[in-house]
């Protein structure tokens, strides 16, 4: 054996995990002497079956087969397969092991057995010298006979091109029968975005209703274009372009079938330029930048943890194309199940079922491509800003009774701790019964009051799975009503979720949403909660049901066949009210539930915004709801993935959205929750949460968390005014909120694949430690001057990397030039502080200029009167202007912080609208000139000045 850090080829794709393998010592691999011998195998089918001879070795060890493709594209590693062992073998002799498991669509060329075991720090590995055996027979299915569709008729009408296309040649047949005839619509929807719909000409396929998920409305008279739309007779194919000629997007793909469009197989590729800047096609854990030659992203609604590379609880098959500082995006509205490769110089679509409708957009900034993005899925929901403090929750341990929950809220007090809202997980319920109140929560509803007198707010988890028992009135009025979904034979479906025995609401049904809205009224009498947190609706199942598999396997849960599409979930078989399949509307469950649950809040709270965290999502989700990361673990890995993370759900029209801090999983170090701590108090959506069995973190917990968390979040409730604002600007124009470097800096190339620092808008640059052991952290900062938070000086001029001390109670963050942040005096709860007075942070640009904006209202109401400001600091004045003034704001302007300030001496005198303010006190260090005792009124416009 030779020590190393894993298998030294780069075309492995699979590996199945083969431990855990018996025996007491590695000793006897020390002399070089490979442990695999006489390796047999099997492929028939897309099926590989062999045997091997290993010695023995401890328990710790794991054995693996690798795969290569047959193409050799393919090069992703790290998806589980089964194993079946056929004997145990005793020490220093040689076992016969087998190994079984379906291969992926795309074939085998090659595999490989290789050992591994860390002991002590150390990894021994054995590859048997990197003997590969060779699969002959490995081909995937042939596409030789995949010559596309021919145009037949041509027609335009109302600017509209439609195009009919007949099947050339017999078809492909690859997975299922070829649809014959198909319809191509061609149609501008606005002056940036363009529809290309691929349809069945009987139009008996599922697409998405409106109603569902919008179509948007195309714009009647488009003037001028910033896109051209081509295409090719024989075969079809399409290309969408700029006016300068750059092809954004072309099925014309050499090498590939220019369209494939059977029952249950669609496949369409384009081209994209090497090395492409790809991001979004989600929900995953992954880079921000996905891969442009390694990436296979499947899109199946899944309950499972935080999972590197895999599919996870959200569809979202949108991507953002950056190129040479210009944006554009392309989504594919279908809600079936599929999965998306990008290998290099193209990406390819494989899809289960559905159409192909297509929408592109041109940008070209980030932004812009977002706008028009969210334009069309819906913009997100404006949030009431008490969703914008600290969250608190836990599953399981001292957080199981009323008594539990309120002394450890205390204990955050009592270290400092600022805190909004009161979470509940499943330990609140009787039974685990949605929609209860376990005998551990007596007086439960008292205490939300009382959190209310306080002005906190609650939370409580509810799950769509209902349990069907007696005199439990959740499911005797569904069932009364019909609305659970069911076999076709017209029975019950059924399966196991926390209260054991569950069944589904069919959300499709015209009653459920009035039998939602009954219950969360009724729970509400009993729980007086603020929002709610829908849980566990990818739908989540613990039985593994029987139900439909289609020839061609998506790689659900990174296990291909193995998985399936009816694991861990609703079977494909069963069918909703309105005829749909579960198969082609599974990626929808949990987005409709989060449709309904919103008609359901804003029925118990007319004319009041509502909170609501999902933990499955689709295109459109964030106009009614916010989400979470789902089910992460306390590791450093997970740490930086939920940077990513966020970031990806921007894209998704999601600017609400965070990570457990700390971790939900598995326990974590004192550094790891400081540093989690620290970013945490950053994410759009700040939640501390724990799994059950899973030692408490809170922040009290250890003194040096407490350090950060308080240093962290004063910063965060200081900046209640600016976060609140960026999060109304998200609601009106779909921007994203927690921004990459690259989206207001989209000419810097280096930014493009930094997912390890954000912005929160543009004037604050988070640099935060993702490794363990660190004092330093090195950090990117763009064009232009940044400036310390913490001490208002000079950090950077120009662009470029810098180290910054790191102590394990700090973290890094910076103000741009050119930006006024507009500020609160933080108190412990957002009630409080936004009563507290204004100050200005005026972080200066090279030519001393400064400008910002304040946005205020009520802070819960959906169509909320409401004042906007906006500030201009030039040299020795700042301007103040109001480009509304509907609501009166009470606190007053007390102070401004100018960052960069250019003279050496203080000014003297100090004028508002003329009139000297002789109560204001100047001072001036280091740079940073600061003006306090100001007191002006915001609800008029103003100009200070100083001389």
């Amino acid at each position: 054996m030779t020590t190393g850090g894993g298998p030294s080829k780069t075309s492995v794709l699979i590996f199945v995990l083969l431990s855990c393998l018996c025996g007491q010592s590695h000793g006897q691999y020390s002399n070089g002497e490979s442990a695999i011998q006489n390796v047999t195998y099997s492929y028939d089918d897309y099926y590989l079956r062999g045997s091997v001879m290993i010695k023995s070795f401890p328990n710790n060890m794991n054995a693996y087969v690798y795969y290569a493709t047959h193409d050799g594209v393919w090069n992703m590693t790290g998806t589980t397969m089964t194993a079946h062992w056929k004997m145990q073998n005793a020490e220093n002799t040689y076992g016969n092991w087998s190994f079984e498991g379906p291969i992926s669509p795309y074939g085998i060329s090659k595999f490989y057995v290789y050992l591994q075991l860390v002991e002590s720090g150390v990894t021994y590995t054995d590859d048997n010298g990197g003997q590969y055996y060779e699969v002959p027979n490995g081909a995937p299915r042939s596409t030789a006979n995949c010559d596309g569709y021919d145009v037949v008729h041509t027609s335009v009408v109302n600017g509209v091109t439609e195009l009919n296309l007949a099947l050339n040649g017999a078809g492909c047949a690859l997975y299922s029968p070829d649809v014959k005839y198909l319809t191509v619509s061609i149609a501008p929807h606005s002056k940036d975005m363009v529809r290309i719909k691929i349809a069945d000409t009987a139009n008996k396929r599922w697409q998405i209703p409106g109603s569902v998920v919008p179509e948007g409305s195309p714009e009647r008279t488009i003037r001028t274009k910033s896109y051209t739309v081509a295409y090719t007779r024989s075969p079809f194919t399409f290309k969408v372009s700029r006016p300068s000629g750059e092809v954004l997007f072309d099925t014309g793909v050499s090498g590939l079938p220019s369209l494939i469009f059977e029952e249950e197989y669609l496949e369409i590729s384009s081209a994209l330029p090497a090395n492409a800047n790809i991001y979004g096609l989600g929900d995953m854990a992954d880079t921000f930048r996905r891969s442009p030659d390694t990436t296979l992203q499947t899109f199946w609604a899944l309950d499972r943890g935080t999972k590197r590379l895999n599919n996870a609880y959200g569809s979202h098959p949108v991507y953002f194309e950056l190129r040479d500082g210009n944006v554009h995006g392309v989504f594919l509205r279908n809600s079936n199940g599929m999965d998306v490769a990008l290998v290099s110089g193209k990406i390819t679509y494989r899809v289960i079922g559905g159409v192909l409708d297509f929408y592109v957009f041109t940008g070209p900034t980030p932004a812009a491509a977002l706008d028009q993005y969210t334009s069309l899925i819906g913009r997100p929901a404006f949030v009431p800003l008490w969703s914008l403090g600290f969250h608190q929750c836990r599953w399981g341990q001292t957080w199981t009774t009323t008594a539990g929950v309120k002394a450890t809220i205390e204990s955050l007090k009592q270290v400092g701790m600022y805190v909004d809202t009161v979470w509940a997980d499943i330990d609140h319920m009787d039974a685990y019964k949605a929609f209860t109140l376990g005998s551990g929560f007596a007086g439960w509803n008292d205490y939300v009051a009382t959190l209310h007198e306080e002005h906190m707010h609650h939370v409580p988890i509810l799950d769509p799975g209902i349990s069907p028992v007696d005199n439990y009135s959740p499911y005797q009025d569904g069932a009364s009503s019909d609305i659970f979904l069911k076999w076709p034979n017209g029975t019950e479906f059924l399966g196991a979720v926390w209260p054991g025995t569950t069944a589904f609401p069919d959300w499709f049904h015209p009653q459920s949403d009035d039998w939602w809205t009954k219950q969360i009224t009724e729970f509400h009498g009993i729980n007086a909660f603020d929002g709610l947190w829908i849980d566990m609706n990818e739908a989540a199942n613990f039985l593994i049901p029987p139900g439909y598999e289609p020839a061609y396997h998506i790689n659900n849960d990174g296990a291909w066949e193995i998985r399936g599409l009816n694991y861990r979930t609703i079977s494909t078989n069963v069918t909703h009210y309105s005829g749909a399949r579960e198969y082609d509307v599974h990626n929808l469950y949990g987005h409709y539930e989060a449709i309904h649950t919103r008609s359901a809040l804003s029925s118990l709270n007319p004319g009041k915004r509502t909170f609501i965290l999902t933990r499955s999502s689709f295109p459109g989700t964030g106009h009614y709801a916010q989400k979470w990361n789902g089910d992460n673990a306390a590791t450093w890995e997970d740490l930086y993935l939920s940077i990513p993370q966020i970031m990806s759900n921007q894209l998704f029209g999601i600017p609400m959205v965070g990570s457990d801090i700390c971790g939900f999983g598995g326990d974590s170090s004192e550094e790891l929750c400081n540093r989690w701590a620290q970013v945490g108090a950053f994410y759009p959506f700040s939640r501390h949460h724990r799994a059950v069995n899973s030692h408490d973190t809170f922040f009290f917990v250890w003194e040096t968390v407490t350090e950060s968390a308080l240093k962290a979040y004063k910063i965060r409730y200081t900046l209640l005014p600016y976060i609140y604002g960026l999060m109304q600007e998200a609601s009106k124009t779909g921007n994203a909120v927690l921004r990459p470097l690259f989206w207001d800096n989209a000419k810097d190339t280096k930014t493009y694949g930094i997912d390890t620092q954000f912005t929160l808008g543009n004037g604050l640059l988070v640099t935060p430690v993702l490794t363990p052991g660190a004092t330093t952290v090195t950090g990117y900062f763009p064009e232009g001057i940044w400036y310390d938070w913490y001490t208002g000086g000079t950090v950077s001029t120009s662009a470029g990397y810098k180290t910054l001390d790191a102590n394990l109670t700090h973290i890094n963050v910076h103000v741009k030039g050119g930006v006024i942040l507009p500020a609160q005096y933080p108190a412990k709860t957002t009630y409080e502080t936004v009563r507290n007075n204004y100050f200005l942070i005026a972080a200066l640009d090279k030519h001393g200029l400064s400008t910002g904006s304040l946005y205020v209202d009520d802070g819960e109401s959906v169509d909320a009167k409401y004042s906007q400001l906006k500030f201009d600091l030039r040299g020795n004045t700042l301007a103040i202007g109001l480009s509304r003034n509907s609501y009166p704001i009470t606190p007053k302007l007390d102070t401004v912080k100018a960052l960069g300030y250019s003279s050496t001496s203080a000014p003297r005198r100090v004028y508002v609208n003329g009139r000297r303010v002789t109560g204001a006190q100047v001072e001036l260090s280091q740079h940073v000139l600061t003006i306090t005792g100001l007191a002006i009124d915001l609800n008029s416009k103003s100009v200070l000045q100083w001389k």
